[in-house]
């Protein structure tokens, strides 16, 4: 058996943009993401052992709305750093972006980005960057 949160379009002010000029102000963007949760997670009734949908939610928007970001695709591998890095509990994580409205000049409902990660991937690109990190210091 498999547990998945899921949320639907929360709305979400973001500085964002190829120019400075789309930068000057937050634009609204929504997101809807699935949640995949560990085993871990499994058979209990504590808010404690499993993912808190609410503390989920609230890191989501402070983390997209602490920083400035040039691309969706940056936005979105931030906002599943720190979902993964803050929350043991998730084994994967599928995130829907878009601006709202659609920043173009033609007829459409939305474009966007959509970011899919797991524990075991995001483990091994985490040790990765740390090693880059250490070598860019140089010998010791």
């Amino acid at each position: 058996m498999s547990k998945t949160v899921f949320f639907e379009q929360l709305s979400i002010h973001v500085r964002i943009g190829t120019g400075q000029e789309e930068r000057s102000r937050p634009q609204r963007l929504l997101l809807s993401g699935e949640i995949e949760l560990s085993e871990i997670s499994w058979g209990n009734d504590a808010i404690h052992k499993t993912v808190d949908y609410d503390r989920l939610l609230r890191e989501i928007v402070a983390k997209g709305e602490a920083s400035e970001f040039f691309l969706l695709e940056r936005l979105g591998e931030a906002i599943v750093d720190h979902v993964m890095g803050i929350f043991p509990g998730v084994a994967g994580m599928t995130l829907f972006l878009w601006k709202d409205p659609a920043p173009l000049p033609l007829s459409l409902g939305r474009v966007g980005l959509k970011v899919r990660e797991t524990r075991p991937r995001w483990e091994d690109r985490m040790r990765q960057e740390e090693g880059n990190e250490k070598n860019q210091e140089g010998p010791e």
